[in-house]
């Protein structure tokens, strides 16, 4: 049964391979944030923690995404000889009154370590010894204004977010670690896990603190508890295989079974606590393949163990028990009855799980197809690889926004300071960094290119070679975009012979093993799926050459760029008309700032207008029924379909139809009746 159960868990994705590719792609994806902050001139560090970026996940569990973001700027200090001048400093405080994991923050002064006299923050609040402390509750008005145009606000824990299927939270580093955290290293235990080069690795990672106070408690909303995070996603990195298969069996039985008794009171936590302390005690060669159900056994024992005592303890902090403000006595009583039902008739309840069709699979009448195990490592590739390239085209079109307040000088010695921090990321950060860096090098070097261009063809001067090497070294931010923007260059500054043989290039590029990313905010993504043919090339782990050699991402460009763009897409800057349009607008529609079209149409509008120039009439009305296609294909536009309606109706316009041109402005106003650039067009034609 063990050894049946590890087959089908390997078939739904919990392998090694697939596991590492989870891990991947979003220790990656948590980079790219941290790099983003940076090249927007914050200092914060973000993190993924949890069931996603451990791997310990399946399609059918449907984990949320934990997402941390660390605010560098700010310091907790257990002791005032960590004070720091560059940093804003706040002590952390206990008395006997305050429960394990716990603690209030102090404001200290920033000239001098001494405490802060007055508030700072509206919610700060100023205790009997005259202290000032920092609210838990400090920056909800801060995220809600930001962000209320997502929907209502959502806390669970310290998360404050506007999805059940994402968790924020803020948190604030420790300048050393938590006094109560020493346990983890100090504990006695027989040394096979943690191993003591894990402990020596874990000892180098920060600790937080998150804005989570106990849920009983008449101050809570001034307290803080200690994170850990890092460390217990760094110790799920060191369980074996068998040890994944375990904790995920335990998870898909928590949501099954457990869920619908306690609902998340009992969390995936108290869980994962429940494998690291059984794996710490138990011996290591119980954990094989032959022997998941009796291991997945003995991690239950030691849950009904804690609940018999009413205490289950944190592996990585002393004195905390995780069911305190979650299990009451009545629920303890609950929960061993369900988990001793659970343990009965060897674990047969597996037999009744659906989700991933786990109890299905393991029946014995089912015959194992061979291609399963592929068909689902693709959805999972399928389900996670979108983060990347909307990480990296969001970036790039925040950065482009924020440009429209400088002038061209500021604008490009910002490109050029943002290009030698990725220089600096890329030739001395680590391997992660090294590949997010990567992947926005070359978009910084188009859009640098792009900008001194069009400040030639502005001035009526030939864009100069440097010009084009660093276009050239653009080429590889993925398949098509970069490469079209050059073409875009070459045709606004009459190289249209050029244009066309880098347009040809870039049609030949097509094909379906290529996908096209749009993630603009408002607008549906770019493509229905991924093809099994584009993700077969991210199997082998090598997730940035299948961004760069197969995947395209829509082009943008911004207002310093604007000579480098034909005549009548430049209207699509300037979107944004009234005061409505205005009010309508989210902080996620900094794209609207830019032109931005998606490439397929973008190449096809190009070959016309410069078929056009060339008089290859021919070619030209090629172009434009491929433009036709694709505006009119089966299932409707993804991306920017208005974008692509009136391009079309600008190459009927020239062709001298009106009607037709009035047809395509006419259904781009319909879906998106506020900024929309058609109701320009509209006018022109009205008038």
């Amino acid at each position: 049964m063990s050894r049946h159960l590890s087959r089908v868990l390997d078939d739904i994705g919990v392998i090694q391979d697939m596991t590492d590719l989870r891990r991947h792609i979003h220790l990656l994806k948590e980079t790219l944030n941290t790099i983003s902050s940076k090249l927007q001139g914050y200092n914060d560090t973000h993190y993924i923690v949890g069931s996603q970026s451990e791997g310990t996940t399946t399609i059918g569990m449907d984990s949320d995404m934990d997402n941390m973001i660390i605010l560098n700027n700010y310091l907790v200090v257990f002791d005032w000889a960590e004070w720091d001048k560059d940093k804003i400093i706040m002590l952390a405080i206990k008395d006997n009154t305050t429960p394990p994991q716990l603690c209030y923050l102090q404001r200290l002064r920033r000239d001098l370590p001494l405490k802060m006299d007055v508030t700072v923050n509206p919610t700060d609040e100023v205790d009997e010894e005259g202290r000032v402390l920092v609210s838990n509750k400090w920056n909800d008005d801060l995220i809600w204004e930001s962000s209320k145009h997502l929907g209502p606000m959502i806390s669970h824990g310290p998360s404050k977010s506007f999805s059940d299927k994402v968790d924020m939270v803020f948190a604030f580093p420790c300048a050393s670690m938590p006094p109560e955290c020493e346990i983890l290293f100090r504990r006695p235990r027989p040394g096979h896990f943690p191993k003591p080069e894990t402990l020596e690795r874990a000892r180098r990672y920060p600790t937080f603190i998150v804005p989570q106070g106990h849920p009983f408690s008449e101050h809570k909303h001034l307290q803080w508890r200690i994170s850990t995070s890092l460390w217990e996603r760094f110790l799920v990195f060191d369980f074996t295989a068998e040890q994944q298969h375990v904790y995920v069996l335990l998870k898909m039985i928590r949501k099954s079974f457990i869920k619908p008794v306690v609902g998340d009171n009992l969390s995936t936590f108290h869980m994962k606590t429940a494998v690291m302390f059984t794996i710490e005690s138990c011996q290591p060669d119980i954990w094989r393949r032959d022997n998941i159900i009796a291991c997945a056994v003995n991690c239950l024992n030691t849950l009904l163990r804690w609940i018999r005592m009413g205490k289950c303890p944190h592996f990585t902090t002393s004195g905390v028990n995780l069911f305190d403000g979650k299990l009451d006595k009545r629920m303890l009583f609950k929960l061993k009855d369900v988990i001793t039902q659970i343990k009965s008739h060897n674990m047969w309840c597996i037999y009744q799980i659906q989700m991933d069709m786990l109890g299905f699979h393991l029946l014995p009448d089912i015959r194992i197809l061979d291609d399963r195990r592929h068909s689902n490592q693709l959805k999972i590739l399928r389900e996670i690889l979108f983060w990347i390239p909307k990480l990296v085209s969001g970036t790039i079109s925040a950065l482009m926004s924020d440009s429209r307040q400088q002038n061209i000088n500021e604008a490009v010695i910002g490109i050029i300071g943002r290009l030698q921090l990725l220089h600096s990321i890329h030739n001395s950060g680590s391997s992660l960094e090294c590949e997010a860096a990567s992947l926005y090098l070359p978009h910084m070097y188009g859009t640098l290119a792009s900008t001194l261009a069009s400040c030639c063809i502005a001035r009526q001067r030939p864009v100069p070679q440097f010009v084009i090497n660093l276009y050239q070294l653009s080429f590889t931010s993925d398949l098509m975009s970069t490469k079209l923007k050059y073409a875009s260059m070459l045709y606004c500054s009459g190289q249209c012979t050029a244009a066309a043989q880098v347009l040809t290039h870039c049609e030949g590029l097509l094909g379906p093993d290529v996908h096209h990313y749009c993630n603009c905010y408002g607008r549906p993504p770019t493509g229905k799926k991924q093809s099994d043919a584009h993700l077969e090339g991210g199997l082998d782990g090598n997730i940035t050459e299948l961004l760069k050699s197969h995947s395209s991402l829509c082009v943008k460009f911004s207002i310093h760029e604007l000579c480098c763009v034909p005549e009548h897409l430049q209207y699509e800057m300037f979107r944004t008309m009234t005061h409505e349009d205005q009010q309508l607008r989210h902080s996620h529609n900094v794209w609207m700032d830019l032109v931005v079209i998606d490439c397929v149409p973008f190449l096809h509008y190009l070959q016309y207008l410069v078929y056009r120039q060339l008089d290859q009439s021919v070619r030209k009305m090629t172009a434009l029924q491929k433009l036709e296609d694709y505006v009119c294909q089966p299932g409707g536009i993804h991306g920017h379909g208005d974008t692509a309606c009136h391009v079309l109706a600008h190459c009927y316009e020239l062709e001298n139809q009106p009607d037709a041109a009035f047809f395509y402005y006419q259904p781009s106003v319909q879906v998106y009746p506020r900024n929309n650039v058609a109701n320009w067009h509209l006018t022109r034609f009205l008038q």
